[in-house]
């Protein structure tokens, strides 16, 4: 047996079953081996990083590893940023990474690299196949370590000789799941009598924000008066009408330090005391008060689910008070101009019960988030690792993932033109996703920053550094190019229409909001 046919068929055992790639000559031999195993669908990307972002997307939908197949060092540096964003959100991700042929690496061809440590750089395991023998061994270590809970990033270095070689040995079996790490039973007691004090917080993160986790944190706040509290920027929440509230720390540091100003204590569920996202001058960059006293009850490495049941069993948690659960959206406009006081309304009350949002929005997000809140039951992911031109790969790997369910990508028109050939891939794989760019023609965070870090006084040349106006992006032009169609709605009354038509029907759509 071809080898690069046993490392298909070692991964289609232990559960892959999509491959996202953007392969070079080295790879041609694992494309050959896709094509003769039917259990795996190859999507293309043009870009590395919709590669990578995309099996982000997937990870968090599927909850296990798709995997990525990209062409030796270039190829992981081209995806390197949405690696980062998926090793942030604790996604599991196989990255398959062909090199040169192990007698062809001491030639120094041009596109050889130190692969090996760019890999290290960006994963949690890395390993090496240097015969055709180790290669299916290799492949059921990368899949135990990427899905050891909650998630992990692992890097296949497959060189080519190591591929195109002869398997003689037999397929193994897959490796046994990790399960998680045990957590402290003492911390239990200790953690109720924190949640019952005044001004106290249940902070809930990591993989603990599906509607089982969010309903026991709800009971477990009924029962001791406690708030609820996540990160910023989550890689997938549950939340929407009827559910269980829980609240964001705010992106700005000050911000976020009267956030938590005041708590008398804060018990930490598959997350960590929050740090502002950058450093300031005269600016605390840990914003938990000192004097708050803080309980690591369980890591993202640990059982979240099993830390939530115990609290709510040793403080007899059985039910919700409603102030706790959210409540519908009202007061929707039906007719006039569309601008930033309606726009979030009209998202939140036109989106299908379990759709999924993939949200890059940045500033423009402030316009929607606040109202899709209260939108039907819904999944919600965010850009976890600040790393710009996820979204709309991210959304790509969700739909196919879950094929039955509308995803809806929210994005800025700065970031979504880092990886906007995207946009052809979902055309290409006829993928339900409405896109909705907001257009405001900047960097628009960047300006806000400019002022916040206490830069010097600037000018044009600075400006010009921000602005995306000279020439302007033609999202239309762009979009239909790519195989999408795209809608530009003035009133509130075409937007209704657009986006209604567009999360309904097959294939991917864009909507332009010009901000």
């Amino acid at each position: 047996m071809n080898a690069s046919d046993a490392l298909i068929k070692t991964l289609v055992n232990n559960g892959l079953e999509v491959i996202f790639a953007n392969p070079g000559t080295s790879e041609m031999h694992l494309v050959a081996s896709i094509d003769n195993n039917p259990e795996i669908r190859p999507v293309l990307g043009l870009f590395e990083g919709v590669v990578t972002g995309a099996a982000d997307g997937y990870a968090r939908m599927a909850e296990k590893s798709a995997a990525n197949l990209l062409h030796l060092g270039p190829g992981l540096g081209n995806g390197f940023a949405n690696i980062h964003n998926a090793k942030k959100a604790r996604s599991p991700l196989i990255n398959i990474v062909g090199d040169h042929a192990t007698y062809h690496l001491k030639h120094n061809a041009p596109l050889t690299s130190d692969l090996d440590n760019l890999a290290k750089s960006a994963s949690d395991w890395v390993g090496r196949s240097n015969t055709t023998e180790d290669i299916c061994d290799l492949a059921n270590l990368a899949w135990q370590q990427a899905n050891s809970l909650p998630g992990q990033i692992s890097t296949l270095i497959i060189p080519a000789d190591c591929a195109w070689g002869e398997f003689k040995g037999n397929i193994p079996k897959p490796l046994q799941k990790k399960e998680f790490d045990p957590i402290d039973e003492k911390l239990i007691s200790n953690s109720i009598e924190i949640l019952k004090k005044d001004n106290s917080i249940l902070y809930v993160g990591g993989k603990f924000l599906n509607e089982k986790c969010v309903t026991l944190a709800a009971k477990i706040a009924t029962k001791t008066g406690c708030r609820l509290v996540t990160d910023t920027f989550v890689s997938r929440i549950r939340r929407g009408e009827g559910l269980p509230i829980i609240e964001q720390v705010p992106y700005f540091a000050e911000s976020a330090a009267d956030f938590l100003k005041d708590s008398s204590g804060i018990v930490f569920i598959g997350s960590r005391p929050p740090v502002s996202f950058f450093a300031y001058p005269d600016k605390k960059s840990y914003l938990t008060p000192p004097e708050t006293k803080i309980v690591n009850l369980c890591s993202a490495e640990q059982d979240g689910l099993y830390a939530l049941n115990s609290l709510a069993d040793e403080a007899g948690a059985n039910k919700i008070n409603k102030n706790l659960l959210q409540t519908p959206i009202s007061d929707v406009p039906e007719s006039g101009n569309l601008d930033a006081s309606n726009l979030g309304l009209l998202i939140a009350n036109l989106m299908p019960e379990n759709s999924i949002v993939s949200d890059e929005a940045a500033t423009s997000s402030f316009l929607v988030t606040p109202q899709a809140l209260k939108a039907k039951p819904h999944d919600w992911l965010c850009l976890t690792g600040g790393s710009i031109g996820q979204g709309l790969p991210l959304a790509v790997g969700a739909a196919i993932a879950k094929p039955d369910r509308p995803v809806i990508a929210l994005h800025g028109d700065g970031g979504a033109m880092y990886t906007v050939q995207a946009l052809w891939t979902q055309a290409r794989e006829n993928l339900n996703i409405t896109n909705i760019i907001f257009a405001n023609h900047s960097y628009e965070i960047l300006k806000i920053e400019l002022s916040r870090v206490g830069a010097v006084k600037t000018g044009q040349r600075a400006d010009s550094m921000f602005s995306l106006d000279n020439p302007k992006l033609d999202w239309i032009k762009l979009s239909q190019s790519m195989g999408v169609p795209c809608y530009e709605p003035k009133t509130v009354e075409d937007f209704i229409k657009n986006f209604s038509s567009c999360v309904r029907e097959d294939g991917p759509s864009t909507i332009l909001i010009q901000i």
